[in-house]
């Protein structure tokens, strides 16, 4: 049987005992806030919180492997920028694109907080990727100094936890569905509550989407032609509008 090149090597726990990197770090201050994460924290409170959790921050090429199936996993990663895929290696070394996630989710967290601490999948950068890396046993341990944030951050990580419970939900109701036609237009009516561009104006109905065609035929675990043929046929049929990522549902 042939070995997966995810499954050649296993790598030794991330650790994060330094400081955060204050110059990279202040860079993303006024977004930190509107992240789910540190929702409910105030801003004077981030410098002490960000070195209580050993929060470090980490730059990543395109189609890089930030955490493998084989780690031994003890910390959870913020996407500060780009976009990262959840990757599922059969023993082939074929990968499946199970979910991907943008600025502002959190990866890695349900994997850290179990016993185990195996991740059952494989995160790969999309694009260039900044990724703040938090302890999670510090995020659950209150330290000495009884940060007042602290409280706060726990609720914070697990309603992160629900949330991705909820992404994944949807997309087994996305391939639950019987044709190709049925899984796009699933696809697009759950896209249309996340990135809606319209929202509020007569263009409620438009949808940029951050996948291309290959990404998004992974997605749907369907041929990338057979996509192309009936994204073209429900264009015909006036169901749907689309240009490169811009989709319009009619």
């Amino acid at each position: 049987m042939v070995r997966g090149v995810l499954r050649v090597y296993r790598r030794t726990p991330r650790l994060f005992m330094a400081k955060y990197n204050d110059v990279a770090t202040a860079a993303f201050y006024p977004r930190l806030g509107e992240y789910a994460l540190f929702q409910g924290i105030d801003a004077s409170n981030l410098e002490a919180m960000l070195n209580c959790v050993g929060a470090r921050i980490e730059k990543h090429d395109k189609n890089s492997f930030v955490m493998l199936d084989t780690d031994d996993v003890i910390c959870a990663g913020l996407i500060l920028e780009g976009k990262v895929a959840i990757v599922k290696e059969d023993e082939h070394g074929h990968q499946s694109l199970i979910a991907y996630l943008t600025e502002g989710d959190v990866f890695g967290e349900t994997s850290a907080l179990s016993r185990e601490r195996i991740l059952a999948a494989s995160y790969k950068t999309m694009t260039k990727c900044t990724i703040m890396y938090l302890s999670v046993s510090r995020v659950l341990n209150t330290c000495r100094n009884n940060c007042p944030f602290h409280r706060r951050l726990i609720i914070n990580l697990f309603d992160c936890v629900t949330r991705k419970n909820a992404m994944l939900i949807r997309k087994i109701d996305i391939l639950s569905r019987s044709t190709i036609r049925g899984k796009i237009m699933a696809y697009l009516q759950d896209a249309l509550s996340i990135y809606n561009i319209g929202k509020g104006t007569p263009d409620n109905r438009k949808i940029m989407i951050p996948l291309n065609k290959m990404e998004m035929a992974h997605f749907l675990s369907v041929n990338r032609s057979a996509l192309a043929r009936e994204l073209s046929a429900m264009k015909q049929d006036g169901l749907i509008d689309f240009n490169g990522s811009l989709y319009t549902i009619l």
